[in-house]
This record gives structure tokens, C-alpha cells and sequence, in this order.
């Protein structure tokens, strides 16, 4: 298949009939992906790290050209024969429109490459994925990484009580890469008001200005093309009767 000028980028939320231990369980990365992460979703322990096993596991590809990418959110089961253990799942395809910032997806740490934006913006619901990282995972690491930890769990459950998201998840990286998160929007304005105007994530990224948390950390937005399936109902189905009423 001939590479595009950028990238397409699926995305998947699996919820299993029972907790997985990612320490018990491996899934294998999908051929024709240019990037694949298929992580557990962020349950803080007693110890205030993750425990990297949950129900719910969250996908993220990336694919050089459509046709990989709709192949995939067409018959998604047949790249994760998985899917068949499943008691729900949710698939979307999107296009990225803006990407900044560091991330270790692929082995190693890419700055501002790792995804590569549309030329323009088509314009459509909104998406926003996150990642964060650290430099070693060693001892005298592990009081950031925690007050990391406690800060995503706050900063997302008080987006989840906003009225302008529609939903969000962070899931956690099981291999020494990173996860991500993922929000969605009812429009660019309150994403932007939720995400730097007063309030919990404004708080928490001044904490790691200060150096206090992640050392780096990347941040991309997408449009929604389609999507399929149940994450609590189809959030773009709400959107759209949210804008004919």
C-alpha cells in the first residue's frame, strides 16, 4: 500500500468479562501497523502505582494510508482474534490534525515526529490523546511517578463530570513504552477551556512545569471520521442528537 502524506489512526476500547494482568497475558502487535498499543486501562494499586490488569484495554494504531486503516475498523476481530473474548468494544477511525511533544511509541523517544498531521483539517467531533513518560522507573523515581498517578486519575474523573466531554480513558503501557489517553470532545471551545483555563489539568500541568511530575510528554488531536460499537452507548451518536435539538 502507498504511504500517505500522513497519518490514519484507529482507535479501540475493549472491555473483557473479567480483569487481565498484562504480567499473565501478552497480545501481539498488528502487521501493517506503523505503530501499535494495546494496554491495560489505569487502575492505581495500594502502593499508588498502576497495576497493569483491568477489564477494560484500550487500542491505539497507526497506519500509513486509509485503506489499512478502514480495513481495520471494518473487521477488527479479524487483527484481534481477541475481540472474540469481549463482552463490549468500541472502534473509531480519525485523522490527525495537530501533534507536538515526546513520546516513546516505537523503542525509543521521538520528538514531534511520532504521528504525522493531516495538511488541513477536515473538520468533526474531536478527539485528544495524551502520553507522558519517564526517563527510568528506578526508586528514587517512584514519588513522581506516583503524584503522576493520583493526578491522572483526578484530572480525568473531574473531566468526566464536565458536560462538554463525552468520554475519556487512560490506559497505562505494559512494556516500558507508553500508553495513552483519550478524550472526547464536544467542540475544540470547551476542550480548550476544560484543558488550560482554571480547574484540576491546568493545576496538575503546573505541577510538572515544576518539574514534579513526567519527563516528557506528548499531546495530539484528531477528527473522528466514524466509529462503531459500545464505550457506555455511542458517544458520536449523542453528539450528533445533542446538535439537532
Amino acid at each position: 500500500m502507498t504511504k500517505q502524506d500522513h497519518d490514519w489512526i484507529t482507535l479501540h476500547r475493549v472491555r473483557f468479562a473479567a480483569p487481565i494482568a498484562a504480567r499473565d497475558r501478552s497480545f501481539p502487535a498488528l502487521p501493517g501497523a506503523a505503530v501499535w498499543r494495546f494496554c491495560p486501562q489505569h487502575t492505581p494499586g495500594a502502593d499508588g502505582l498502576t497495576t497493569l490488569t483491568s477489564e477494560i484495554w484500550g487500542g491505539l494504531g497507526i497506519w500509513d494510508s486509509r485503506a489499512d486503516a478502514e480495513a481495520m475498523l471494518c473487521d477488527p476481530g479479524a487483527a484481534m482474534p481477541w475481540l472474540a473474548e469481549a463482552v463490549a468494544a468500541w472502534h473509531c477511525l480519525a485523522i490527525p490534525v495537530s501533534h507536538r511533544g515526546k513520546v516513546n511509541w516505537r523503542g525509543h523517544v521521538e520528538d514531534g515526529t511520532a504521528v504525522r498531521p493531516a495538511p488541513a483539517d477536515p473538520g468533526g467531533p474531536l478527539v485528544v490523546v495524551t502520553t507522558a513518560g519517564f526517563l527510568s522507573r528506578e526508586d528514587r523515581m517512584l514519588p513522581r511517578i506516583r503524584l503522576f498517578v493520583e493526578g491522572v486519575s483526578e484530572v480525568m474523573a473531574w473531566y468526566g463530570a464536565l458536560p462538554s466531554n463525552l468520554r475519556n480513558d487512560v490506559f497505562n503501557g505494559p512494556d516500558g513504552r507508553e500508553g495513552f489517553t483519550c478524550s472526547l470532545w464536544r467542540s475544540d471551545e470547551a476542550m480548550r477551556e476544560a484543558a488550560y483555563h482554571d480547574g484540576r489539568h491546568r493545576a496538575r500541568m503546573e505541577q510538572s512545569r515544576a518539574g514534579l511530575m513526567f519527563d516528557h510528554s506528548s499531546f495530539t488531536r484528531l477528527r473522528a471520521l466514524r466509529s462503531h460499537g459500545d464505550w457506555n452507548g455511542d458517544p458520536f451518536a449523542e453528539l450528533q442528537e445533542g446538535a439537532m435539538t
